[in-house]
């Protein structure tokens, strides 16, 4: 067993990399924009000239809550099912996987490797389950928030509705 990494360790590297340049690039962007904004605010009061309006008015409105709640909603679902999909796949035990096992046997059942190595052998053909069902429940995080932003939707919607 080597002791390099695997594709799937540099894949995931990668994408970390690229997450954590992209956040910052956008906390950077973010700052300037907040920082020429305060330039030309205090460029407006040295001159004494109006102030430019702050954020302009934006098309705020109850929709919006339901978008973020339908978006929610569906990616939550989604990944609860994507997950649950997941930890139903069966697949062959790979190579790693039976010499670690054998490794396993001959540590705590106190037989030889060659003895572990042959149990293993004996059952190269195995599957094994992917990751545990219960990390599909993480797909209830979003999805949570998604209701909750429905409801929220939903309860301001009746209550415009209703003459005061």
């Amino acid at each position: 067993m080597t002791g390099g990494m695997n594709g799937g360790t540099v894949f995931g590297l990668f994408l970390l990399f690229f997450g954590l340049v992209l956040t910052l690039t956008l906390l950077f962007l973010r700052n300037r924009n907040q920082h020429l904004r305060h330039v030309e605010r205090m460029a407006a009061l040295e001159k004494g000239a109006p102030l430019p309006v702050a954020n302009p008015e934006r098309p705020w409105t109850t929709r919006v809550y339901l978008l973020r709640g339908l978006i929610w909603s569906f990616s939550g679902a989604a990944l609860f099912l994507c997950l649950l999909g997941l930890s139903a796949a069966r697949r062959p035990m790979s190579a790693v996987d039976r010499a670690m096992e054998a490794h396993y046997l001959s540590k705590n059942a106190g037989i030889t490797m060659e003895q572990a190595g042959d149990i293993v052998q004996r059952d190269a053909g195995r599957e094994t389950n992917g990751p545990p069902a219960s990390i599909a429940l993480l797909g209830l995080l979003p999805l949570s928030v998604g209701l909750a932003y429905l409801v929220f939707y939903y309860t301001g919607e009746r209550e415009k509705s209703v003459p005061r």
